[in-house]
C-alpha cells in the first residue's frame, strides 16, 4: 500500500469514527497521547530546526500556534484534515521538495500517530505543559537544565539556594524576616534531623557559641546521630507502605518485617548513595549474589521494598497481579512520581503511560518469586528468601536432611532399643510369666503382684508411646518447616526465570492479548527497550535504568523535593508522588532543577542535600508573622518566613518518652508475635494485637488492616498505600488525649521527678522546665504565673490531706502536664 493510500486511511477512519478514534482504543485527543506520541516526535524530529533558535523556510512547529500558522508554504496542520495538511505530506517523504525529516523518515508508527493527532483537531495541553516545546516533553521528563542562580541586590542571599528563592520574592515585592534565635533554631534542627527534643546543655552550649560554624558543626553532629536514620527512615517506610502484617483478609503477622525497616535505618545512617539504594531495594537478591559476601544478607533483606507489597485473599499468594500492581504502583509513584496503575487496564488517561508499558514492566516482577506470609487456608509461611548463598544453603539442607535421619533412626530405637521400649519387654515378660503361674496354681483371680506388674506396665507403654509420639513430631515439623527450620531467611523477594507477559484485557487476567516483551515506558526510553541479561527476571537491569538511563533527572527530582518537603514541611511540587500531567507544577522550577542536579553531583547523597538545605539563610528563617508579606503571599509560598510546624505522631511520642527518661534508644528486635504453629487466625478472627513499648515509635508494631490506636489517632501513614503526605489534622480526641490519657499523664509525673531530682531551688526548676519541654527559659510573665500556679496547686492539695513529701511531685507534674499540652510544645518554630 502506498503512503497516500495509507493517509487516506487514516483520515478515512478517523473520520468514520470520531476525533477521538485510535487503534489500539487510544484516545488520539487525549493530553496523554499527545504526550506519549505527539511532543517526543516534535521535539526529537523537528524542533532542532523548527524552532526558536532556528526557523527553516519560516516554519516553528514548537507551539499550536506557529505550526497552525505555518511559514512560507502556508499552514503545516488543518486541524482535522490530516490529508490536507503539509506537516503529514512532508512526514511522508512523498514529495522530493517537500520531506521532513530530510533523511530519515519517522517510523509508519509516528506518522500515522501524527496523522491521527491531527485528524482528532490537532489538541494542545493547557497549563503548564502548553508551553514550546523546548526537550523531550512534559518538564518533568525533560533533562535537568544547568541552572546559574541569580545575583541578589539586596546582598541577603550569597548561597545558591537563597539566591533562587530571593528572585521569587522580589518578583512578588517581598522581603524574609529575621533569622530566627539560637534556642529555636537547635530546637527546630534537632527535632528535624532526629525527631527529639534537644537536651538543655546542648541548647545552652549552642546558644552561647558565637562561631560562624556552629550551626553547620551542629548539623554536621545531628547527622552523625544513629538517631537520624529512626527518623529519616521513617519518612522512606512511609512510602514504601510498610507494615509487619501482610494485608490478606486475616492480616497474618510477619515476623520478618523488622529486618527490612532495620536495613532502611541503617542505609540512612550510613548515607548510602541514594541510587544504589534503590538498586538494592528493587534488585538486591541479584546483587547479592555478585558478591561480596558480607553484603549477602543485607541486601536480600533490601527487597522487602518489593516484598511488602499487600496480600489478598485466603490461599497461596492469591491474585499475583494484585501483587505485582501493588509492586509498580508503589514503584512509580515513590521513584518516579508517576501513577502506573491506570495502565493495567488501559492506556493512562492523562500521563503518557500506555497499557503496552505496564505489561512491558509487569514482566519484571512476573519473574520474581513473593514469599508467602501465610493466609486464612494455608496457616504457614513459605516461598521465604535465605540470607545465605545457594552453596551455603546446600550445605544446611545436607545438614538439616542428617538431622532428620538422625531423628528417624533414633524414632526406630524408641520403638525397638531403647530403655522405655525396653522396659516394656521386661514388664511384658513378667506380666506374661504371673499369669501364667496364676493360671497354673489354680488359686482363683490374680494375685497382688499380677495387678502392680500390669499397671506398671501400663505406666511404660504410657511412656514409651509418649516418647514415640514427640518423636514423631519433631521430625514432621523440621520436615514440614524444610530450610526455614536452619536457614535464617528474609521477608524478601527472590530472582526467577525471564518472564514476558501477555497483555491482560481490560486488566483481567483470564483475557489475554499480545505477548509484551519486558521493557521500560516509551515516554522516557523511546523505543522501550533495555538490554537485559538472558537469565533471570531482569530487575537489575530496570532499577539501573531507573538511576543511570533517561528517567535519572525525574528520579532525581522526585527524591529531592521529598527531602525539601520534609525539612519545610510543604514540597516544591506540591503533589510530590505524582509528577504527572495531572500532578501540580513546582512552586520554584530553577531550585528543583538546581537541587535535584545538586543531588547527582554529590554522588546522590542524601546527607549532603540536608546540609545544602539547612545551611542555607531560608532554612535559618525566624517563623515570625509579617502583616505586609502576609497580604502579598498569604500561605507563605514564597518562604519568606519559616513555617510553624506540629510535631507528627512519632516525635510527640518519643518526645514524651525523652522528657520523661524513660526513652528505650536500643533496638527492639522482633516483635512478640504468637508462635507460628499457634497462627489460626481467619477473615472472621483476624490477627490483631498491640505491643506495649518504650522504643522509639519507628519500632511500634503496625498492622495494615488494625490501625494503631495512637498512630492513627495523631496521622500515622495508611500501612495499605504507599504514603508521601501525611494527612494533617486537629481534632478534639487529640486534645483530649494529651490532657487525659494515661501514657501522658505518667510522662508528666516521671518529668516532674526528673525535674525534682536535678534541681533543688524551684526557680531553677522552673527555668529548667521549660527548657526541656520548649527549648528556651521562661519569661517574667509565665515565672509569675507559675509559681503562683504551683503555690495554689500546693495550698489544695494541703487543705485536701496530701502528705508533705508528695504534694511537690504533684504540683510539679500538674504543671509539666500544662506545659507538655501546650501548642509551644506540640509546634516547631
Amino acid at each position: 500500500m502506498s503512503r497516500i493510500i495509507r493517509v487516506l486511511a487514516v483520515v478515512a477512519w478517523a473520520s468514520a469514527c470520531g476525533p477521538a478514534a485510535r487503534a489500539g482504543g487510544e484516545d488520539a485527543s487525549s493530553e496523554a497521547f499527545f504526550e506519549l506520541k505527539v511532543r517526543p516526535v516534535l521535539a526529537r524530529s523537528c524542533v532542532k530546526c523548527h524552532g526558536e533558535r532556528k526557523g527553516s523556510g519560516g516554519l516553528r512547529l514548537d507551539s499550536r500556534e506557529a505550526i497552525l500558522a505555518g511559514g512560507d508554504s502556508g499552514p503545516a496542520v488543518l486541524p482535522g484534515d490530516p490529508g490536507s495538511s503539509l506537516l503529514i505530506r512532508a512526514i511522508g517523504h512523498r514529495d522530493d521538495d517537500l520531506k521532513m525529516p530530510p533523511d530519515t523518515p519517522l517510523s509508519r508508527a509516528q506518522q500515522d500517530d501524527l496523522a491521527a493527532w491531527v485528524a482528532a483537531g490537532a489538541p494542545w495541553p493547557k497549563g503548564l505543559a502548553a508551553r514550546p516545546i523546548e526537550g523531550a516533553g512534559h518538564w518533568a521528563f525533560e533533562p535537568l537544565r544547568g541552572i546559574l542562580p541569580p545575583e541578589d541586590p539586596s546582598g541577603w542571599a550569597t548561597q545558591p539556594i537563597d539566591r533562587l528563592i530571593a528572585a521569587e520574592q522580589r518578583s512578588q515585592g517581598l522581603r524574609p524576616v529575621a533569622p530566627a534565635d539560637r534556642r529555636t533554631l537547635i530546637r527546630r534542627a534537632t527535632f528535624d534531623l532526629i525527631g527529639l527534643p534537644p537536651e538543655p546543655a546542648r541548647i545552652e552550649a549552642f546558644a552561647a557559641d558565637d562561631r560562624p560554624e556552629a550551626f553547620a558543626l551542629l548539623v554536621d553532629e545531628l547527622l552523625a546521630s544513629p538517631r537520624y536514620g529512626e527518623r529519616w527512615g521513617r519518612y522512606w517506610l512511609d512510602l514504601a507502605r510498610y507494615a509487619d502484617t501482610a494485608g490478606d483478609n486475616s492480616d497474618y503477622p510477619i515476623p520478618q518485617a523488622h529486618l527490612y525497616r532495620d536495613y532502611v535505618i541503617d542505609a540512612f545512617n550510613a548515607d548510602l548513595p541514594y541510587d544504589r539504594f534503590l538498586h538494592e531495594q528493587l534488585a538486591g537478591d541479584i546483587l547479592a549474589a555478585e558478591g561480596p559476601r558480607e553484603d549477602y544478607a543485607r541486601r536480600v533483606i533490601a527487597t522487602g521494598f518489593v516484598a511488602q507489597a499487600k496480600r489478598f485473599g485466603t490461599v497461596l499468594l492469591e491474585d499475583p497481579h494484585q501483587i505485582i500492581e501493588d509492586s509498580l504502583n508503589t514503584t512509580g509513584q515513590v521513584v518516579l512520581g508517576l501513577s502506573l496503575r491506570c495502565a493495567r487496564c488501559h492506556d493512562h488517561k492523562f500521563d503518557p503511560i500506555g497499557a503496552r508499558d505496564y505489561y512491558a514492566l509487569y514482566g519484571f516482577f512476573a519473574g520474581t518469586k513473593y514469599p508467602f506470609p501465610g493466609a486464612e487456608e494455608v496457616r504457614r509461611q513459605s516461598e521465604m528468601a535465605p540470607l545465605i548463598p545457594p552453596a551455603e544453603q546446600a550445605e544446611v539442607r545436607a545438614r538439616h536432611a542428617g538431622a532428620i535421619a538422625d531423628l528417624r533412626a533414633g524414632l526406630k530405637d524408641l520403638e525397638t532399643q531403647g530403655e522405655a521400649a525396653a522396659r516394656v519387654r521386661d514388664l511384658g515378660l513378667e506380666v506374661a510369666t504371673l499369669e501364667f503361674l496364676a493360671a497354673t496354681a489354680g488359686d482363683g483371680p490374680p494375685s497382688g503382684p499380677l495387678e502392680a506388674a500390669k499397671a506398671a506396665l501400663a505406666g511404660a507403654i504410657r511412656e514409651r508411646d509418649g516418647q514415640i509420639k514427640r518423636r514423631q513430631g519433631e521430625i514432621q515439623r523440621m520436615e514440614k518447616a524444610g530450610l526455614l527450620a536452619t536457614v535464617p531467611h528474609a521477608y524478601a523477594v527472590r530472582d526467577g526465570d525471564p518472564t514476558d507477559v501477555k497483555l491482560h484485557i481490560g486488566g483481567d487476567p483470564t483475557k489475554l492479548g499480545e505477548l509484551v516483551p519486558r521493557g521500560v515506558l516509551r515516554a522516557l526510553e523511546p523505543d522501550g527497550t533495555i538490554d537485559l541479561p538472558p537469565t533471570g527476571s531482569g530487575r537489575l537491569a530496570l532499577a539501573r535504568w531507573l538511576t543511570d538511563g533517561p528517567p535519572r533527572p525525574l528520579t532525581a527530582r522526585v527524591m529531592a523535593n521529598r527531602i525539601w518537603q520534609h525539612h519545610f514541611g510543604k514540597p516544591i511540587v506540591p503533589t510530590p508522588s505524582d509528577f504527572g500531567l495531572r500532578g501540580l507544577p513546582p512552586s520554584h522550577p530553577d531550585l528543583l532543577e538546581w537541587l535535584a542536579g545538586e543531588f547527582v553531583a554529590s554522588g546522590w547523597s542524601v546527607k549532603a542535600m540536608h546540609r545544602r538545605i539547612m545551611l542555607s539563610e531560608t532554612y535559618r528563617l525566624a517563623s515570625d508573622h509579617d502583616s505586609g508579606n502576609a497580604a502579598l503571599d498569604t500561605g507563605n509560598a514564597r518562604y519568606w518566613r519559616f513555617d510553624r510546624r506540629p510535631l507528627d505522631a512519632e516525635a510527640l511520642r518519643d518526645g514524651l518518652l525523652a522528657l520523661g527518661g524513660n526513652l528505650d534508644l536500643s533496638r527492639p528486635g522482633p516483635h512478640p508475635f504468637p508462635a507460628p504453629e499457634s497462627w489460626t487466625f481467619t477473615a472472621h478472627h483476624q490477627f490483631k494485637a498491640v505491643y506495649p513499648s518504650d522504643h522509639r515509635s519507628v519500632y511500634l508494631m503496625v498492622q495494615r488492616l488494625h490501625p494503631h490506636p495512637y498512630l492513627s489517632l495523631f496521622n500515622g501513614p495508611d500501612t495499605s498505600v504507599t504514603t508521601a503526605t501525611r494527612d494533617g489534622s486537629t481534632v478534639a480526641s487529640q486534645a483530649l488525649y494529651l490532657l487525659n490519657n494515661p501514657f501522658v499523664h505518667d510522662q508528666s509525673r516521671r518529668l516532674a521527678s526528673r525535674l525534682i531530682a536535678d534541681e533543688a531551688d524551684p526557680a531553677a526548676r522552673l527555668g529548667l522546665a521549660y527548657l526541656r519541654a520548649f527549648g528556651r527559659g521562661p519569661t517574667a510573665a509565665e515565672r509569675s504565673r507559675a509559681m503562683a500556679f504551683l503555690s495554689g496547686y500546693e495550698s489544695r492539695l494541703e487543705a485536701e490531706g496530701v502528705a508533705a513529701e508528695r504534694r511537690a511531685e504533684e504540683c510539679w507534674a500538674a504543671l509539666a502536664r500544662a506545659l507538655l499540652a501546650s501548642n509551644e510544645f506540640l509546634y516547631v518554630d
